[in-house]
């Protein structure tokens, strides 16, 4: 027997949907084998702007409907506009009916003081982390923002410290060519080196360059702490 579950994870810019399947075992497989029983089936990206638009991602869910039929369960994380982020619950819970769960629990503890606005990006990364490490670990979760945080472990729970966040390699550009009057604007590279002969590579250092040292200096910092010195780091995002 198998289940299907099917996450979607609303971000400033991209939608990523993955479908995933557990197949049923006697023995369930330890966190440190690195993987878990629910295994990735079927990934998708979509621009956030056509997520939550109601029509094209209706055609969406139309045209992968050989997927979606089964599926148990469908979960949203979003840090989207709160405006975009209901009329794409609105979509979904349409579509899916009581399958659909608009805040999943990340089944951690929350040492924030407002644990109410940490971004459900950044607790459920944390719960991923938990979940591939089976302990303790800073979590960096490179996109549009740079987050890096602090999970705990103590008495078979994970906690959530708290942590950081700073603009991402995109945002450093942006910001600059918007508000320096003759700064052109440059796609963040991978391999940029730290000393540019022109303005563009200059501009290529301080985003990306600047940007790994800012993600080094705060894992480093973050973990210091948070009395988690020594924890290994797990780093995801679509600039990592």
């Amino acid at each position: 027997m198998s289940e299907r579950v099917l996450t979607i994870d609303l971000g400033n810019s991209r939608c990523k949907l993955v479908l995933w399947e557990r197949e049923e075992v006697a023995e369930p497989r330890s966190p440190s084998h690195g993987s878990s029983r629910w295994q990735p089936l079927d990934e998708r990206e979509l621009s956030t702007s056509v997520a939550v638009s109601t029509e094209p991602f209706a055609r969406f869910l139309d045209e992968w409907s050989s997927r979606t039929a089964d599926i148990a369960r469908v979960g949203l994380s979003s840090v989207a506009a709160l405006s975009g982020e209901a009329t794409l619950a609105t979509t979904l819970r349409a579509r899916f009916g009581e399958r659909f769960v608009e805040r999943p629990d990340p089944g951690l503890d929350n040492a924030c003081v407002e644990p109410d606005r940490v971004g459900r990006d950044r607790l459920f990364a944390a719960r991923g982390a938990l979940e591939i490490m089976g302990g303790a670990a800073i979590v960096v979760d490179a996109g549009t923002a740079l987050t890096v945080d602090a999970l705990s472990h103590a008495g078979g729970r994970g906690r959530f410290e708290g942590g950081a966040i700073a603009p991402g390699p995109r945002l450093l550009a942006d910001a600059l060519a918007r508000h320096a009057a003759r700064l052109p604007h440059v796609d963040p590279a991978v391999g940029s080196r730290a000393l540019g002969r022109d303005t563009d590579g200059a501009l290529q250092a301080g985003v990306v360059v600047g940007f790994r040292g800012a993600a080094r200096t705060l894992a480093r910092e973050v973990a210091r702490e948070s009395g988690l010195d020594g924890a290994p780091i797990v780093v995801t995002g679509g600039a990592r």
